[in-house]
């Protein structure tokens, strides 16, 4: 039982290590921050097709994906599905309508198993007041998120044949992990139309 206890621990010491490093790309970080941050994370797991964010509801925490594979979509008025985003291991998963405590329409799922680490959006704005390198790091990953919608929007502006060869181009590892089926949903397009495109 206390090793079991022990494994666990280091589990997670590793995986808020892997955020603390991630995050030290952003901004220098400082002790104290670091600290305030290990208080307020908490780890989060998830099967593989299970939703851990529903339409309608509050999202009150962003995250930071440890392991696995993750996305974001929501169904149109007549009930067609449409992927968002698709989320790696070392992604924030972080949106505006969470830190305005407004509610979703969309849905977070993990596609394969997971592994995440949560930090309350209430957090965010204290944070700022006392943190310097949290408005760094809150500059960045908005700016980050701000590109990744600009990005997908652009993409839809384009027709089925140059979606497909922008989106393999720029994220490649995607059509590794997630199935064509999502990836359709993603791209806007019938997973047949892709199935043809990837097999040119």
């Amino acid at each position: 039982m206390n090793r079991r206890v022990v494994l666990f621990q280091n589990e997670s010491f590793m995986s808020f290590q892997l955020f603390v490093d991630y995050l030290s790309t952003v901004a220098a970080l400082s002790l104290e921050f670091t600290n305030e941050l290990k208080d307020n994370t908490e780890t989060e797991h998830y099967r593989a097709h299970q939703v851990f964010h529903a339409a309608g509801q509050l999202e009150q925490r962003s995250w930071f994906l440890v392991s696995g594979f993750a996305r974001s979509y929501y169904f149109d008025q007549t009930g067609k599905e449409h992927t968002l985003n698709f989320y790696n291991e070392n992604d924030i998963i972080f949106s505006y309508k969470g830190y305005w405590k407004e509610t979703t329409d969309y849905y977070l799922e993990a596609v394969q198993e997971s592994e995440l680490l949560a930090i309350p959006y209430e957090k965010i704005n204290p944070w700022l007041e006392q943190f310097p390198e949290m408005k760094t790091l809150t500059q960045v990953i908005t700016r980050q998120r701000y590109h990744e919608e600009l990005f997908h929007y652009r993409l839809m502006t384009w027709n089925a044949e140059e979606r497909y060869h922008q989106f393999r181009k720029t994220h490649p590892y995607i059509f590794k992990k997630a199935s064509v089926k999502l990836i359709s949903t993603y791209l806007n397009m019938t997973r047949e139309n892709l199935s043809r495109l990837m097999g040119k």
